[in-house]
């Protein structure tokens, strides 16, 4: 039950030691400085160091008498009114952090996603987006960086969901024979000739997604921005219009 308590306490942003003397002054009702330090095992040079703050905080209240200073803790019942009064000034202040927070909506949201669930839960948001993807792609090293499973269903899935994909695709043997099945998959491809680079960009929506197959374990990176999601968008349809 101690335990518990404590974890209460420390939740409503108050240390280890601060919180222990809290409980050792409730406990003794009117206490010393001596006192609290033997009840709580804390040292009385290190109380000292944050008395002032618990006092602050309103935690502990403050006495003399007869030439003795006397320390009381506050009822328990107070300090969930201490909290509900920082929860009010909090939401006071709402309106002008959520101000400050709109004020740049075009600021970008990166996310990495490590191994392959992590690049699989990336291709999960290109099915939820259900945008039209422009895509750069590299055939060969996909298969064995998501698995054979994932690498046959998820264009299944893709074009059931009626996703279009347009790809321009790093010309391989691997290659053309995923493009025997471009219509029944809602892809359309065009191919340029480059040396092996092991990943893929997605554009779709606000989002641009970059996966790598070259490290181990692979990884991707997704970026929410709709400027620089439509520069790229813009680089890559100049690109697609001049190839065959």
């Amino acid at each position: 039950m101690k335990l518990d308590i404590k974890n209460a306490l420390k939740s409503l942003g108050f240390s280890d030691s601060e919180t222990r003397v809290y409980l050792a002054a409730l406990e003794l009702g009117e206490a010393t400085m001596q006192d609290l330090a033997r009840k709580s095992g804390v040292k009385r040079t290190s109380i000292y160091n944050f008395i002032d703050h618990i006092k602050e905080s309103g935690l502990i209240t403050l006495t003399r008498r007869k030439r003795r200073i006397l320390y009381s803790a506050i009822h328990p019942k107070q300090l969930l009114e201490i909290q509900k009064q920082h929860l009010l000034e909090f939401e006071q202040t709402l309106p002008e952090l959520t101000a400050i927070y709109n004020k740049y909506p075009q600021k970008p949201k990166v996310t990495f996603y490590e191994g392959r669930e992590g690049i699989k839960e990336v291709y999960a948001d290109t099915l939820r987006e259900q945008r039209p993807i422009v895509a750069w792609s590299d055939w060969d090293h996909m298969e064995s960086a998501l698995g054979s499973d994932f690498y046959k269903s998820y264009p299944v899935e893709r074009a059931k969901r009626h996703i279009p994909f347009r790809t321009i695709t790093r010309d391989s043997k691997t290659a053309r024979e995923i493009s025997l099945k471009n219509e029944a998959q809602l892809r359309k491809m065009k191919f340029i000739q480059a040396q092996e680079l092991k990943t893929e960009i997605n554009i779709y929506g606000n989002k641009v997604a970059l996966m790598s197959f070259r490290n181990n374990p692979p990884f991707a990176v997704l970026i929410e921005n709709h400027d620089i999601a439509e520069t790229l968008r813009t680089t890559w349809q100049e690109l697609w219009n001049r190839l065959n």
